[in-house]
């Protein structure tokens, strides 16, 4: 994947379970985002940007990403749970 050119706008607050939920908004695509995280307390800044890193860049590049249970027919990981994107 290419590197993306884009600016984070993150704002996080402590939820009563002890996790954090991070706000972000993106700025710099023809189509801006932005989406709601949910971390860990011991998860550190650069997981947290690299996590909505790799979300942002599969849905510039890919029409897959907003529907991907239509296109998994076997089990798939839930490794990239926790995270909401949506297209301003």
């Amino acid at each position: 994947m290419e590197d993306l050119d884009y600016r984070l706008k993150l704002k996080s607050k402590r939820l009563d379970s002890g996790r954090f939920q991070v706000n972000f908004a993106t700025t710099g695509f023809s189509q801006e985002c932005y989406g709601y995280l949910l971390a860990e307390p011991k998860t550190s800044l650069r997981e947290v940007v690299e996590k909505i890193s790799r979300h942002i860049g599969a849905m510039q590049f890919s029409d897959r990403y907003y529907q991907r249970n239509l296109f998994s027919l076997k089990n798939r990981e839930m490794n990239s749970g926790r995270i909401l994107v949506f297209k301003q």
